[in-house]
């Protein structure tokens, strides 16, 4: 087996379908938790991970081995599954199609970690990164985002 030097980190952001709330505050931790080791099942390691009512950051590391695609479809797909299997919310969760995904450099982990931490005061306070937050392939919004992630995220 060969061995090659990475460091190959990636934030992941998906949105419920039609962005319907239904990742209720009540079962946010098992929540969580199964994100947590559906990130690992698949051969990620998880570094930060949050979610809204309708929206769900991840930060991880993935070996070069992983394709982050198929990384992130299997996730939610599992997750979805075991969600609506195990804790058995009010309405069934599904997720919208396609997910936001930003490459990191190392030392800009930190940044990406508090702004994951700190979702409900970035939310209630409207300040949002653009590029943080973008699902879908909209370039003016991700040309608008390169600036405002340094603006916004401490």
């Amino acid at each position: 087996m060969s061995h090659a030097f990475h460091q190959l980190y990636y934030h992941f952001v998906w949105a419920t379908h039609s962005r319907d709330p239904h990742i209720h505050r009540s079962f946010r931790p098992e929540f969580l938790q199964l994100l947590h080791e559906e990130v690992k099942t698949r051969g990620g390691i998880p570094i930060r991970h949050n979610a809204m009512s309708d929206h769900v950051h991840l930060l991880t590391q993935l070996p070069p081995t992983v394709a982050a695609s198929e990384f992130i479809g299997q996730v939610k797909g599992a997750l979805a599954f075991r969600v609506n299997r195990e804790i058995k919310p009010k309405f069934k969760l599904r997720w919208q199609e396609g997910y936001g995904v930003l490459t990191l450099r190392k030392d800009e982990i930190p940044k990406v970690n508090r702004y994951i931490d700190n979702q409900e005061q970035h939310h209630g306070g409207g300040k949002l990164s653009v590029l943080l937050e973008q699902t879908d392939s909209d370039h003016d919004c991700l040309e608008a985002g390169m600036a405002d992630f340094a603006r916004h995220v401490p």
